[in-house]
C-alpha cells in the first residue's frame, strides 16, 4: 500500500466523464481537493445520448442532484427501453424494456415468463405496453395529482448535460484550470506527479484521472497500456449523425433500426430528434451511409457528420496512480447505451477501493478492481455479439458476415445451453455475476430474437389463460398513462415540484 494518503485529485478532461468524476469525489469524499484541467480547444460533441436506469439513480441518489433543476436545465426525456426493429424477419419489432419482463414468474405459471413469451412476447411487461403506445411513465392520480415513475432511463443532450454538471461541480468546490497538457512528470516508481501545461503551469496531484477521451493521454501515451481489440466481435467503426426539429409524438424509448450496413438509432427529445447510423466502413463508404440515412430519413438536413471509433478496452483502467474513466479506458459502440453506465461503474470501483484503502492506493485492491473492470467491459462485448449474430432482419453482405463471423466470445456457452434448454432459470448460472444487463436482459435478447432452441413452450390451458389476462391488464393500465409530450409539459412547468428534492 502506498504510504502517502491521497489528498489531491487531478482530472484531465472536461466531458461528461470528467464532470461525473469530479462530482463523485466532491459529493462522496468532500475532504479531497479536486482540480480539473480542461483544454479550451476541445469542443463538446453535441449529440443526443441515452442512458440505462442506473444513470439517473446515480445522478440523483448518489450525487444528490435535484430532479427539478435537472429537468429545468438539461431537459431530458424518458427512456423506458429500446425498441429493436431487429431479429426475426416475421416480427415487426421487440422491446428491450427497463422493467422486469422475462425473468419474473407470474403465478400460476410453472416457469419464468420467458417461456410464455416464446409464442407471443408483445405486452410482456408494463413498460413494454407503454412503449408500444407512446405513453410516458406518468399518470394522473386521485384528485388530479400527478404521479411520475422515477425508475426509467433518460435521453439527454450532451451539451446541456455537461453544462449542468459543470455548474454543480463548481458550486461544490471544483477548481477548473484551462489549458492544453503537453506532458506529464513521473517519479522513479512510475507515478505521475504533475501535468505540464503549454503555458508553463504544472498541476501537481496524488491521483490522476484520465478523462481525455479517445486520446487517452495518460493511460495510453504515458502509462503505455496495451489495447484489447473487440473488432472480431463488433464490426462497426463509424457513425453518421444528424437531427431534425420535430412536431410529432415523442417516443419514450430509443429506437434501434436495422440498416443495410449496420443499424440506426433514434433518440426523441421534446423539440427535436437525433439520428445516428452506426456502420462498418468495410462494407460501405461514408457517402453510401449518408445516402441510405437520408433516403430513410428525408427530414434530415445537410449538416450530417461522420464520427469514427474503435471498439475495445485497455488491459487495465488503473495503473500506478493513474485511473482512466470513460472513453480514455475503452469504447463499446452505443447499441445498448452503456457509455455513461460504464463510467459510473468505474467510479464505483475507484471510490470503493480508495475508501477501503483508507484513502491510500492499495495495489491489491487496485488489481481486483482492474479484473472487475475487464469483466464488465467484456460482458458488454459478449452481450452485443448476441445482438449481431442473431439479427436476421436483412440479408445484406454485412448482416451475412455478422451471422457467420461474429465471435460470441464469453456468450457462446450460454447460447449453447439455451439451444438445449430454452429460457431455463438455470441459464442464469452462466451469466457473469457483474453483468449490467442481468438475466432479464439476456433472456429478452434470446427469446425476442428467436435464437434457435429445442425448447417448445408447452403451457397448459390455465397458464395460457393467466398469461393472456396478465397482458390484458397491462394494456388497460397503459392506456391510463399520459402521452409523453403531455407529461413533459407538466414536469417542465416552473411550478412543478418533484416529491423527492435534492441539492
Amino acid at each position: 500500500m502506498s504510504a502517502e494518503r491521497v489528498r489531491k485529485i487531478v482530472i484531465l478532461g472536461g466531458g461528461s466523464a470528467g464532470f461525473l468524476t469530479a462530482l463523485t469525489f466532491l459529493r462522496t469524499m468532500p475532504d479531497l481537493a479536486v482540480t480539473m484541467v480542461r483544454s479550451p480547444n476541445v469542443p463538446v460533441i453535441g449529440v443526443g445520448e441515452s442512458t440505462t436506469t442506473a444513470v439517473p439513480r446515480y445522478i440523483h441518489e448518489v450525487l444528490g442532484l435535484d430532479r427539478k433543476e435537472f429537468f429545468d436545465e438539461v431537459r431530458p426525456s424518458w427512456k423506458l427501453g429500446i425498441r429493436y426493429e431487429w431479429g426475426a424477419p416475421e416480427d415487426s419489432h421487440f422491446n428491450y424494456t427497463f422493467d422486469p419482463c422475462m425473468e419474473v414468474q407470474l403465478k400460476p405459471l410453472s416457469r419464468v415468463n420467458a417461456f410464455a413469451s416464446m409464442a407471443d412476447f408483445s405486452d410482456s411487461s408494463p413498460y413494454w405496453a407503454l412503449m408500444d403506445r407512446g405513453r410516458a411513465p406518468c399518470m394522473r392520480g386521485p384528485n388530479g395529482s400527478f404521479i411520475a415513475d422515477e425508475n426509467p432511463g433518460y435521453h439527454i443532450e450532451n451539451k446541456t448535460f455537461i453544462a449542468h454538471l459543470e455548474r454543480k461541480a463548481v458550486k461544490f468546490g471544483l477548481n477548473i484550470v484551462s489549458g492544453d497538457v503537453v506532458d506529464a512528470a513521473r517519479d522513479e516508481s512510475g507515478d505521475v506527479t504533475s501535468l505540464k501545461l503549454e503555458d508553463g503551469q504544472e498541476i501537481a496531484g496524488d491521483l490522476f484521472v484520465d478523462c481525455s477521451g479517445f486520446r487517452s493521454f495518460l493511460l495510453r501515451e504515458k502509462m503505455e497500456q496495451s489495447y484489447i481489440d473487440y473488432s472480431s466481435t463488433l464490426f462497426c467503426n463509424a457513425a453518421v449523425v444528424g437531427s431534425w426539429k420535430r412536431d410529432d409524438a415523442i417516443r419514450p424509448y430509443t429506437t434501434a433500426e436495422t440498416m443495410d450496413h449496420g443499424w440506426c438509432w433514434r433518440i426523441d427529445f421534446e423539440e427535436h430528434v437525433t439520428r445516428g447510423y452506426v456502420f462498418s466502413q468495410e462494407f460501405c463508404s461514408d457517402d453510401e451511409a449518408m445516402r441510405e440515412m437520408k433516403e430513410k430519413n428525408p427530414q434530415l438536413g445537410d449538416d450530417l457528420r461522420i464520427v469514427r471509433f474503435k471498439t475495445g478496452r485497455y488491459e487495465k483502467f488503473w495503473v500506478n496512480n493513474v485511473v482512466a474513466i470513460g472513453n480514455a479506458s475503452g469504447f463499446v459502440e452505443p447499441l445498448e447505451a452503456t457509455a455513461l453506465h460504464l463510467v459510473i461503474e468505474q467510479l464505483r470501483l475507484l471510490r470503493l477501493a480508495l475508501s477501503d484503502g483508507m484513502y491510500r492506493i492499495n495495489p491489491a485492491l487496485r488489481e481486483v478492481q482492474n479484473q472487475r473492470f475487464a469483466v464488465l467491459w467484456d460482458d458488454v462485448r459478449d452481450f452485443l455479439a448476441v445482438h449481431y449474430k442473431y439479427n436476421r432482419r436483412l440479408d445484406t453482405p454485412f448482416w451475412k458476415h455478422c451471422q457467420n463471423e461474429t465471435d460470441l466470445a464469453g456468450a457462446a456457452e450460454l447460447v449453447d445451453l439455451y439451444y438445449h434448454a430454452g429460457p431455463s432459470a438455470i441459464c442464469d448460472a452462466l451469466i457473469p455475476n457483474k453483468t449490467i444487463f442481468g438475466f432479464n436482459g439476456y433472456l429478452t435478447m434470446f427469446v425476442c430474437q428467436r435464437i434457435p432452441t429445442k425448447c417448445v413452450p408447452d403451457l397448459d390451458v390455465e397458464e395460457k389463460q393467466r398469461w393472456e389476462q396478465y397482458r390484458k391488464n397491462i394494456r388497460e393500465r397503459a392506456e391510463m398513462n399520459l402521452l409523453t409530450r403531455d407529461a413533459l409539459k407538466i414536469v417542465n412547468d416552473p411550478r412543478y415540484r418533484w416529491s423527492r428534492p435534492g441539492v
